[in-house]
């Protein structure tokens, strides 16, 4: 079971950074597709991915998925405007970040199945 929430945490964060960038690249910039190639994004969200596991232990249902897609929007949203300095708007930084939540959430949901 560690070795199945592991897979589902690394194709979690995999999946929403690939959703992110399509998304970046259709509805903002098309140059944005290429943050897809970007390794360093991949290790983010998969690490923010990794809060996944303790948010549904701690809080199991539809809270705990509830919490993950806030925080899951929030703390990449905080990390790409105040510590990575992205020039794009708020609203917008916010809504490239829930996609990200949105798929990273429905992936490891997916690969976990039914608890």
């Amino acid at each position: 079971m560690i070795l199945r929430t592991g897979l589902a945490v690394v194709l979690a964060g995999v999946a929403g950074c690939l959703a992110n960038a399509v998304f970046a690249g259709l509805f903002v910039n098309a140059a944005l597709w290429q943050l897809a190639l970007a390794p360093g994004r991949y290790g983010f969200a998969v690490l923010f991915a990794a809060l996944l596991p303790p948010l549904y232990r701690l809080l199991p249902g539809a809270r705990g998925a509830a919490l993950a897609l806030a925080l899951l929007t929030l703390l990449p949203s905080l990390l790409a405007k105040l510590a990575f300095g992205a020039l794009t708007a708020w609203a917008v930084v916010l809504a490239l970040n829930f996609v990200y939540a949105l798929t990273a959430l429905l992936a490891y949901r997916l690969v976990l199945g039914p608890r």
